[in-house]
C-alpha cells in the first residue's frame, strides 16, 4: 500500500510499543516500590499508587493521541480508496472512525482516573 512506503506507517507502529512500554514501565516501578507484587497483579493495581499512576496515565494519553491518530490516517485511506473503487459505503467508515476517536477518549479517561485514590 502507499501508506508504508512513507512515514505514516510508523505512527500505529509506534502506538503498539508506546502503549506497550506504558504497561511494562508502570509494572517495573510498582514492583520496585513495592506496591504490588512481581507475579501477575491487576493492571490497575500497577498503576493506582504514585508515582507509576502519573507516568501510567501519561503515557497512555499520548497512547490516545496516537490511536485518534492512526483512526483519522485509516479513515482518510479508506475515503481515497472508496472514491476509486466505490467499495464500502463511507457511511460505515465515518461510523468506525466516530467509534475510533470515541475509544480513544475512553482510553484517556480511564487512564487518568485512579482506582482506590479516594477511599
Amino acid at each position: 500500500m502507499a501508506c508504508s512506503l512513507r512515514g505514516e506507517a510508523l505512527v500505529p507502529l509506534l502506538l503498539v510499543f508506546w502503549t506497550l512500554a506504558a504497561f511494562i514501565i508502570s509494572y517495573v516501578i510498582a514492583v520496585l516500590d513495592g506496591h504490588v507484587e512481581p507475579f501477575f497483579p491487576y493492571i490497575s493495581d500497577t498503576g493506582a499508587n504514585p508515582p507509576e499512576s502519573i507516568i501510567f496515565g501519561i503515557m497512555i494519553a499520548i497512547s490516545a493521541v496516537l490511536g485518534a491518530i492512526t483512526m483519522i490516517m485509516k479513515y482518510l485511506m479508506l475515503k481515497k480508496q472508496n472514491e476509486m473503487t466505490h467499495f464500502n459505503s463511507s457511511c460505515f467508515n465515518l461510523l468506525a472512525l466516530c467509534f475510533g476517536i470515541l475509544g480513544c477518549i475512553g482510553m484517556s479517561i480511564i487512564a487518568s482516573v485512579q482506582v482506590g485514590l479516594n477511599q
